[in-house]
């Protein structure tokens, strides 16, 4: 029981995260940030041959999945 109860209040942190990632999207998706973390992404892809995407580009895919959601469930309820 005290192992669920940690790995739901780590999720839920989480999700608290993301979502202020979220929320603060003009701040973290500056060009100056996203130069530093293409920089930094860049380094790890040539030392370890992991290829990392741009937080940005998965708020965007997840705002758009989001938008995409709630369109087709209003016209459900038409």
């Amino acid at each position: 029981m005290r192992q669920v109860l940690m790995i739901t209040m780590a999720l839920l942190a989480s999700c608290t995260t993301v979502e202020g990632v979220m929320e603060a999207e003009s701040i973290y998706c500056s060009q100056i940030y996203k130069g530093v973390r293409a920089v930094g992404r860049s380094a790890l892809s040539a030392t370890t041959g992991v290829v990392v995407s741009d937080v940005c580009d998965q708020i965007d895919s997840i705002i758009a999945e989001e938008e995409e959601d709630a369109s087709s469930v209003s016209k459900s309820d038409e």
